[in-house]
Parts: structure tokens; sequence; C-alpha cells
């Protein structure tokens, strides 16, 4: 409901109550229909109320669904930054044993 129908139907809505309470509504078909147009903008802002709030605890499954992939990526970027530093800690012992060996391997070959 816009802003300007929701002061309208507040307007209508507060006429005929002043009009009902100061005796002056003489036509029921108007105060029916008064009730009428209120209880049908009464409907219209409940159900957008309901779908309103559909709408915040699909947006709140969501956020809890990607803090929960967040969490498992940063599970997964922490193993691989550990793999990685094993991983180079295991490269550098074997280039240093490579170039032991090489070193071994040159001296031998210059003694001959």
């Amino acid at each position: 409901m816009s802003v300007s129908n929701f002061r309208k139907a507040v307007g209508i809505t507060a006429a005929v109550l002043f009009l009902t309470a100061a005796g002056e509504v003489k036509d029921l078909s108007v105060l029916q229909a008064a009730v009428t147009y209120t209880r049908d903008n009464m409907e219209r802002a409940q159900a957008a109320h309901e779908s309103d709030t559909r709408e915040v605890q699909r947006q709140q499954q969501i956020v809890a669904d990607k803090k929960k992939e967040l969490e498992e990526q940063t599970r997964q970027l922490d193993e691989a930054q550990k793999n990685a530093e094993q991983s180079q800690q295991q490269y550098l012992t074997a280039k240093e044993k490579y170039e032991k060996a090489q070193s071994a391997l040159d001296a031998a070959l210059n003694k001959k």
C-alpha cells in the first residue's frame, strides 16, 4: 500500500469513526462500505507484512548459508596454506640434499 493510499484509508476511517461516534451516520450502507474498505486495506497490509516477513527469513537463511560457506572456504584456505608451508620445507630440504650430492659429485670428478 502506498503512503498516499494509506493516508486516504486512515482519513476515511477516521471520518467514519468520527461520524459514527457523533451519531451522524444514518446510512448503514456507507458504514458497511467503510468497514469493507478498511478490512480490505487491513488484509492487504497483512499480506504485505507476511510477504516481507518471508523475505526476511529467506534472506536470513541466505546469510546463514553464506556464513557456513565462508567458514568452509576459510578452513580450506588454512589447510592449503599449511600444505604449502610443508611442501616448501620439503622442497628446501630436498634442494639442500641435491646441492650437497652435486657438490660431492663435482668434487669427485675434479679429483680424477
